[in-house]
């Protein structure tokens, strides 16, 4: 009598799964189909412009700033964009994203994005031609979070810290002349698609 009971609850676990579909397979079908929808919407859209996503409310600024904050002391991983680690353009990428917004992986693809700025605010990143970039192609990104300072993830040996930029004393680490600024978040501000 003992055994009838275990044996029934599998029966009906069999069941319940054969109703819901069978299991995982169903849901690798279902993620294949969101992200070739994805894709498609994004190459109608064009190139630049596919990178930015539906929404960027008013408190973007502040989600991008907060989640890079919350990530200092982490280490450096050269193309990490979390689990192990960041790099400076995956720490944009994954603050960006926190705030609702996509952005492309690399500081190249994210400066070519624009739009450029003459007076950054939190929220807005900061480019530097960095040791594997120049100045039409910057090779780093920071996240502003004040004046003159920013959360990075400079290199290997750094992790994510909060680091200044634009004085005379950030020469030695390549951050006293910025290339510019961006404001990622204005394509959803001027309502762009």
């Amino acid at each position: 009598m003992t055994g009838r009971p275990v044996r029934r609850r599998r029966v009906i676990r069999g069941r319940y799964r054969r109703r819901r579909g069978g299991g995982a397979s169903v849901g690798r079908g279902a993620a294949a189909a969101v992200v070739a929808g994805v894709v498609l919407a994004a190459a109608a859209h064009g190139p630049a412009r596919a990178h930015v996503a539906a929404r960027a409310g008013p408190g973007a600024a502040v989600a991008v700033v907060a989640y890079a904050r919350a990530q200092l002391g982490r280490p450096y991983l050269w193309g990490g964009t979390g689990r192990g680690g960041f790099d400076c353009s995956g720490l944009a990428v994954m603050a960006y994203r926190a705030a609702g917004v996509a952005l492309p992986r690399t500081s190249q693809e994210q400066w070519a994005l624009g739009p450029r700025v003459n007076r950054p605010r939190r929220g807005d990143l900061v480019f530097f031609a960095g040791a594997d970039g120049t100045r039409a192609r910057p090779g780093h990104v920071g996240i502003v979070t004040g004046p003159h300072v920013m959360v990075d993830a400079f290199g290997t040996g750094y992790g994510v810290r909060a680091d200044t930029f634009g004085r005379p004393g950030d020469a030695g680490r390549g951050l006293a002349d910025p290339v510019g600024f961006t404001d990622p978040l204005r394509h959803r501000r001027a309502g762009r698609r």
